[in-house]
């Protein structure tokens, strides 16, 4: 987990999931952070990460083929650690990660209420028009997404199994948030 307030988590390449200390403040459930690990491993299942990496070096190493300039290699070797910072996957990847990550929650018997409860609250909060626009550009429109979530939750043929008791899920955040938390 890192320590920045940022409501994020993130797939890496290597297999990490990276957690940033605001979405566990942020969420209110085990289940919703359940939905969520489930979504960001389904980015590393399809391999997202290391296609969207794959696709900003090649436009870098196509460009220095096409110019000449074998400066341009190392300038997109070293935008790619920056890319990683910032990395955004394609509504395709965003819609498959979503489907993906609910079908795990499915098969775990974890309560598929609260992927949805997360992405509708993330929604909700989001009242930055910049950030809005950014997040509207690399993923599916909220209300769709959460329209599928809910088509896939509806198909589930057994009833969830609680994930922790809400003393325990208390404890958990104290431990993540570290000293003092």
């Amino acid at each position: 987990m890192l320590p920045s307030l940022q409501v994020n988590a993130l797939a890496a390449p290597g297999g990490y999931i990276v957690v940033f200390r605001g979405l566990l403040e942020q969420t209110r459930d085990p289940e919703e952070l359940a939905g969520i690990l489930a979504h960001e491993m389904q980015h590393v299942l399809q391999r997202h990460t290391t296609q969207a990496l794959i696709q900003h070096t090649s436009t870098g190493l196509l460009l220095a083929a096409l110019t000449g300039d074998m400066t341009g290699p190392l300038a997109y070797g070293l935008q790619s650690a920056r890319v990683l910072g910032q990395l955004q996957y394609s509504r395709r990847a965003e819609a498959q990660a979503d489907a993906e990550g609910m079908k795990m929650l499915l098969a775990a018997r974890i309560d598929p209420a609260g992927m949805i409860r997360f992405f509708e609250a993330l929604t909700k909060g989001d009242k930055q028009p910049r950030t809005a626009l950014k997040y509207l550009s690399t993923h599916p429109s909220p209300a769709d997404r959460i329209e599928r979530l809910k088509a896939l939750a509806a198909q589930s043929p057994d009833a969830p199994i609680p994930l922790l008791l809400d003393s325990d899920w208390d404890d958990l955040k104290k431990i993540c948030s570290g000293p003092g938390g």
